[in-house]
Formats: C-alpha cells, structure tokens, sequence
C-alpha cells in the first residue's frame, strides 16, 4: 500500500508539472527540426526527382548504393553525424531539464515559473551530469560483472553452444532486477542536489544510497512499478508506429499527432518518476 500511496502522490505532481513537459516536448521538437530539416535539404539534393525515392518508398535497395556512388559515402555520413548530435544534444538536454524537474517535484510540485524552471534547470546542470556520468559508469561496471562476465566463462566452457547460452537469460533477469536500484540511486541523489543547493556529488551519491538502504523495498517498488509501466509503454508505441504508418493525404498528420502524444506519456512517466522519489523523501521527514 506505501508503493501505491507514493506513487499517486507522484503521479499527481507529475500531472500538476504538465507545462514544464509541454515545455521539454517543444524544445525537443526544436532540436529535432534543426537537424532534421538540414537533412531533408541534403536528401533532395542527392535524389531530386529522380527515381530513387520511389525505389526507397518499396524498401532499401542495397543497388541504390552502388547507383549513388560517393553521393552514398556522404549521405551515410550525414545521417550518422546527425544521429550522434541528436543523442548528444538529448543527452545534454534532458540533463539540463532534470534539474528544473526535480527542484520543481523537491519543492513547489509543478508551481515553478518557468524563470524558476529554466534557472534551477541552470543550476543543477553541471552537478546532475556528474551524477549521469558516475552512474553511467557504475551501471557499465555491474553491467560487465553480472552479464558480461557469465557470457565470457560460458562461451569458454561451452565453445558456444547453444544449449549452453541459453542459461544466459537468467543473469539477463538478474540485470534488469538490479537496474530499480541504480535508478533510484541516482534520482535520489538528484532530489537531494535540487533540495539542498548543494553541488557536492559524492556526497549527493551517499544520500541517494541512504535513502535506498532506508526504505529499500517501498524505494525499489515504486521504480520497478514505474520500470514495467514505461516497457509496456515503449512495447506498444514501437507496435503503434511499425503497423500504424499511413502512406498519404491527412492520415500523416493525424499519425504525427499520435506520435507526439505518445512521446508526451513518455516524459510524463519520466517526471512521474522523478516524483514518486521525491514524494518518498517527503513522505520520511
């Protein structure tokens, strides 16, 4: 009942925060544009109105590539460069509005203003990319121990069979179970650098293991509730748009729209559960 109470709570705040994710969906949208629209001016340089875009529009023709030539070599650059930007940049992006989200769940829950947002956002930039680059790593570290290092020892005593690989799927569960408590870890450790005003990030990560070790499991419910939620989510979004995409006319624009709605749940249930540890912390004073 504690998990389900807390989360509510979250649930609430993140509802109450809807400006601030319209605001997170627009600038996304922007950075999209900026490099999506370079991309389509470089598209109809190398096609034109030749017949390749028809021959694109029945799937990817690997004898296109050798039609192109070194317009080819270029155009694969170019998406490749701006696939990496968008990363980076989203990367960078979310960091920078984590900052703006947790102050705005640690305190007033949604009632920033938006100067409020984008100077909290400011000022827990350079802290909470610390806190993503440490956690990054300690994720890469219990990554290799739990997952990689099984399939390196069973490959040596297998050769590589199959039967034997198959035993691999459990250290893959035994993964994911872990993952909740890293991500709580690090949320906690944002909430308490968003509530204190403090940059210290080691000492941030020590109050984000304090909290788990606190109420460990009521602190594990709520992100793995949140965790299958958001799988479920992201499992019916990939259906949506692998069978859902229209050819022409206005159904494009209606299936714009889904999308976008679609991208909105997913920051919500992102803020959701920034909120959810938020209210926990609360929920303990």
């Amino acid at each position: 009942m504690a998990v389900l109470k807390i989360l509510g709570k979250g649930a609430a705040a993140a509802v109450s925060s809807y400006k601030l994710i319209l605001l997170i969906w627009v600038t996304t949208m922007v950075m999209v544009f900026m490099v999506a629209l370079p991309l389509r001016s470089f598209l109809s340089n190398i096609f034109g109105n030749s017949m390749a875009v028809t021959r694109l529009s029945d799937g990817f023709d690997l004898g296109l590539a050798g039609d192109m030539g070194k317009p080819f070599v270029s155009l694969l650059s170019a998406v490749s460069m701006g696939g990496l930007l968008l990363l980076l940049a989203g990367f960078l992006l979310y960091t920078f509005f984590a900052g703006g989200l947790f102050a705005s769940c640690a305190s007033g829950w949604g009632r920033l203003k938006m100067s409020t947002f984008i100077r909290e956002s400011a000022r827990n930039f350079l802290p909470f990319l610390k806190i993503a680059v440490l956690m990054m790593l300690l994720i890469a570290a219990y990554t290799f121990f739990i997952v990689g290092i099984p399939i390196i020892v069973t490959m040596a005593i297998s050769g590589g069979s199959k039967g034997s690989s198959n035993f691999i799927y459990l250290f893959y569960a035994i993964w994911a179970l872990g993952m909740p408590v890293w991500l709580f870890v690090a949320d906690a450790s944002r909430r308490w650098v968003a509530a204190t005003g403090s940059g210290n990030v080691f000492m941030a990560l020590s109050a984000g293991f304090r909290a788990l070790k606190e109420r460990f499991w009521v602190s594990y419910g709520i992100v793995l509730v949140i965790l299958i939620l958001n799988a479920s989510f992201v499992f019916l979004s990939i259906w949506f748009t692998g069978w859902s995409i229209p050819e022409k006319g206005g159904l494009i624009f209606l299936f714009f729209l889904a999308t976008q709605a679609l991208f909105i749940i997913k920051l919500f249930m992102k803020t959701w559960r920034y909120a959810s540890v938020c209210a926990l912390a609360s929920q303990k004073k």
